[in-house]
């Protein structure tokens, strides 16, 4: 494919005095288009979520690697992503960008589009997701669902979306499993700026497992409470007198961790106790198939090894 240029967007600095710097999760709710506006699709939505994880789908990886610092930060991240121009890089508007000159228009039209970014700068500037899947998984269908999930989280944005994949990355040692990096301008068009959370974090993993499940790949996503919501929870009490203070850290850590974990079971529970009282034979199927996946996951390796004890004798 030839050489792409970005079309620019026209100077509108906003003025500092209306930059606003709040949580994302405040600042913009994820977007559904809809689709879980009735009781209805939500329900339907959470049952797709459950069979999912009971089915042992793919866990979706969404991470939040670095916050490019001014336009020189940047300017590197679209360099690194786009490996030097050799890699497509797509745009918020759809539009390809391939290549160094390309590149560098791309760069110019974040540095003077929407709110201006100063060369060197101590804000985080922009913000730089990796989307990432097992090895087979289709990488066309990551790329797509990469581009819904940016579509519908990110709307008033400019973004930088990159695929790559083992066959594709000239990297010299290329990851195996197909991936999408996105890149985020921090300050949106109408200058509120992003600000993400742990909550946030969770939220777009939720976001991309649904767009994947969209263009047919099995996945679903856990907070790390609830795929450990069956392990013991254990404290290592330190003799050393410097060690108090950060031995009791460590319990009121464990302590807080284990009381959700104890939510999320009984959540967990009634959720079951639900879809065992339903008229659908499939909801009560999936409750019996809860019962095993979270009884599976209680079982230490301790218990594994005794019942492979059991099943010799």
């Amino acid at each position: 494919m030839g050489q792409s240029t970005v079309q620019r967007l026209p100077r509108n600095p906003i003025p500092a005095a209306s930059q606003q710097r709040i949580p994302l999760g405040s600042a913009k709710p994820v977007s559904t288009g809809g689709r879980l506006s009735t009781s209805q699709a939500r329900a339907t939505y959470v049952r797709r979520k459950l069979q999912a994880m009971v089915r042992r789908a793919p866990q979706v990886v969404v991470k939040l690697v670095r916050a490019p610092k001014g336009m020189k930060g940047i300017s590197n991240n679209l360099t690194y992503i786009s490996r030097d121009g050799l890699l497509e890089i797509e745009d918020q508007d759809g539009q390809v960008i391939k290549g160094k000159e390309a590149v560098a228009d791309l760069r110019a039209e974040w540095r003077d589009g929407g709110m201006p970014i100063a060369a060197d700068s101590t804000m985080r500037d922009a913000f730089h997701l990796v989307l990432s899947m097992p090895t087979r998984t289709d990488p066309l269908s990551v790329q797509r669902a990469a581009r819904d999930f940016a579509k519908r989280e990110f709307s008033g944005f400019q973004y930088a979306m990159v695929l790559h994949t083992f066959e594709t990355d000239p990297d010299p040692n290329p990851s195996p499993h197909p991936h999408v990096h996105l890149t985020v301008k921090a300050a949106g068009l109408d200058g509120i700026r992003l600000n993400p959370r742990k909550a946030d974090l969770q939220r777009w993993r939720e976001g991309f497992a649904e767009a994947l499940r969209e263009h047919g790949i099995e996945a679903t996503t856990t907070s790390r409470i609830h795929r450990t919501t069956h392990e013991r929870w254990t404290v290592r009490h330190l003799h050393e007198p410097s060690k108090k203070g950060e031995t009791l850290e460590r319990l009121k850590r464990t302590t807080r961790r284990h009381g959700r974990a104890q939510e999320v079971m009984r959540n967990y529970e009634q959720v079951m106790r639900a879809l065992a009282r339903s008229d659908r034979g499939e909801d009560r199927q999936l409750a019996a198939d809860l019962v095993r996946y979270l009884g599976a996951r209680g079982r230490t390796p301790e218990t594994e090894k005794e019942r492979g004890k059991d099943r010799e004798r």
